[in-house]
């Protein structure tokens, strides 16, 4: 039997009992008092951030440590550990104004939005197959309860009706697929399903490639890739809008970390078969995600189609199945990550009277009114369209560089045409702040610190990975090596 060392599980640790506390404390905070939720959540958060960091930086706080070959903590694992505990960070510091002018600000929030990020810490820190499907399931349980926390609006109601459904189905498709390679090698384990598959026989190979195809559809449905997408758009409109900016960001993060570790990390020579079905399904995602965006005059459907055309830009990246592709996607994630819990986060630190600023005149004239916002949103719109001196533009470069790489030209020139596509839905939300006069009174909230703070890291890293991206390029290869 292998050593079991509880050190991999430290941070999701940290993190569950902190959820219990914030339930707790909120149970026993008498009524019409402020709960202490928001800083209890905020310290857990750091504690565990500090803990990542710590065993990231020193092998005997854990680095390398294995829970009984079910959970480990190498440098992919504490890669993502850093990057989702620091997501959900700026989350829990975006809520409390939010949820205070869009129906009162709840500790049950903040307990399953630890819960969810439990959930995602074993996501991509598992190694064997059940602990991968269990972690899936409690991020998105919590997921589901999360989108429906506005109980007075139908539409956060139908939010969470639709995920529940939707990924529910999902989630069968993907253990269904986990049995058939544990039908093909006897064992959950990763590693031992790596062995099985690359000993098969001719007769099994049929097999293996199912359920491999399986595992696309379930984890196509957590990236939001074509055809998996449809509750994309409204999942993401209907959410609490911090909701929504921890789904675009963690879950995406989460769901690619655990997509590497099978794929890549566990599937490689079965790579002949999975890689043209990734090619494809990239593909048809840049195109639809970029021509959906195009037609939304809603801005969280606009970014959630958008979140679907990064799917497929990742997705182009996983064809290499080098150390070079991995590489390329963990960096192009904690970009990806920055700008999308910034953008999504001023939107909803702006928002008043259970109000949001959703459409181009809403937002029309805000570089008069409000130039710091208006200044950090045209950062992250601009990261999002891949231009230079942002974290996207160097993301997107590696990403392609890595299709080009493997042979996979043609994929990589459809991203570059659908990346100029989507410049014309990202800047004219910058053409209405900048170049249009401002309707009415200006009627939006004044950003509080937290949300202030969490919107200046998110341009720091947006704008620090574009001008000096190596230190995170070398993390992020360091990671891959553990990974490969």
């Amino acid at each position: 039997m292998p050593a079991v060392d509880l050190r991999p599980l430290l941070p999701a640790l940290i993190v569950a009992v902190t959820a219990l506390v914030v339930l707790l404390a909120q149970a026993f905070t008498p009524k019409g008092s402020r709960s202490p939720s928001m800083g209890l959540t905020v310290t857990g958060l750091a504690g565990a951030l500090l803990l990542s960091l710590t065993m990231a930086s020193d092998g005997r706080y854990g680095r390398g440590a294995n829970t009984g070959g079910s959970v480990v903590a190498d440098d992919f694992t504490l890669f993502f550990h850093v990057l989702l505990i620091g997501l959900a960070l700026m989350a829990a510091l975006l809520s409390p104004a939010y949820y205070r002018e869009n129906g009162g600000d709840r500790g049950e929030y903040y307990s399953l939005m630890m819960f969810s990020l439990v959930g995602m810490l074993g996501l991509v820190s598992a190694t064997e197959m059940i602990s991968m499907f269990v972690a899936l399931e409690i991020m998105s349980v919590a997921l589901y309860a999360l989108c429906g926390t506005r109980r007075d609006q139908v539409e956060s109601q139908e939010a969470a009706l639709k995920y529940f459904v939707t990924g529910a189905f999902a989630s069968a498709f993907l253990l269904f697929g986990m049995a058939l390679l544990y039908g093909l090698s006897g064992s959950t384990s990763l590693a031992r399903v790596a062995r099985g598959v690359a000993t098969a026989t001719p007769e099994q190979i049929p097999l293996a490639v199912l359920g491999c195809g399986l595992l696309i559809v379930g984890f196509g449905f957590k990236v939001a890739s074509v055809p998996f997408h449809m509750w994309t758009p409204d999942v993401y409109e209907g959410a609490p809008t911090t909701v929504t900016a921890l789904m675009a960001a963690g879950v995406k993060a989460a769901s690619f970390g655990a997509f590497l570790r099978v794929f890549l990390g566990s599937l490689p020579t079965l790579r002949e078969e999975w890689v043209p079905a990734l090619a494809a399904l990239a593909a048809i995602t840049m195109v639809i995600g970029n021509l959906g965006a195009l037609a939304q005059s809603n801005l969280k459907r606009m970014l959630a189609f958008s979140s679907v055309a990064h799917a497929g830009y990742l997705m182009t990246g996983m064809v290499g199945t080098t150390e070079a592709s991995a590489q390329a996607i963990l960096f192009y994630l904690v970009a990806y990550g920055a700008v999308n819990m910034g953008t999504f986060g001023l939107i909803a630190s702006l928002s008043k009277g259970g109000r949001e600023p959703l459409s181009l005149q809403d937002v029309a004239g805000l570089g008069a009114r409000r130039p710091a916002i208006a200044a950090s949103l045209t950062v992250f719109l601009i990261s999002l369209t891949g231009i230079p001196i942002s974290g996207g533009f160097v993301g997107k470069f590696y990403l392609f560089g890595a299709a080009v790489n493997a042979g996979y030209t043609g994929l990589a020139i459809i991203g570059v045409l659908m990346s100029v596509v989507s410049a014309y839905y990202y800047l004219r939300v910058v053409v209405a702040m900048y170049m249009r006069e401002p309707e009415g009174e200006d009627v939006w909230s004044t950003p509080e610190a937290p949300g202030r703070l969490a919107a200046l890291i998110a341009v720091a890293v947006t704008l620090g990975l574009g001008i000096w991206p190596a230190p995170v390029l070398d993390l992020a290869r360091a990671a891959a090596l553990s990974l490969l």
